[in-house]
């Protein structure tokens, strides 16, 4: 964890991530800023996942997701999944911040979608108060 945070918030980041890795069968997780700079980043051991690269990626993806929405005209952007053949990441909007999971399960993408889309908005509110 990062030591950005007070320790009340760092616990309550702990515990929301925690409660995403019970529903969603994630290999990683991470909190980054819009900048690239992970606030959060947990793995499996399975993972090989660069916790910096990972982090870098996805403020991109997210910011070339979010011109591509507008320059679309599709509104709002939730998130931005890439799917390949090894696996898949999901990078959803957590106000100022953004939440990134990956897996190699592709079995698993629906759900995590869907619970990186609530668990989002969590992580939102708690680092924004």
């Amino acid at each position: 964890m990062s030591s950005h945070l007070d320790p009340v918030k760092e616990k309550e980041l702990v515990e929301l991530l925690m409660g995403l890795t019970n529903y969603a069968d994630l290999d990683a997780i991470a909190v980054v800023s819009k900048q690239g700079v992970k606030l959060a980043y947990f793995a499996t051991e399975e993972s090989d996942a660069d916790p910096d690269l990972m982090a870098a990626v996805s403020a991109a993806l997210l910011m070339t997701g979010d011109m591509a929405a507008v320059k679309l005209g599709l509104d709002e952007l939730y998130e931005v999944v890439v799917r390949g053949k090894e696996g898949f990441v999901v990078l959803s909007h957590a106000g100022e911040f953004l939440l990134m999971g990956s897996a190699r399960d592709l079995t698993s993408m629906g759900l995590a979608v869907t619970q990186m889309r609530k668990y989002a908005r969590e992580v939102g509110e708690l680092l924004s108060q």
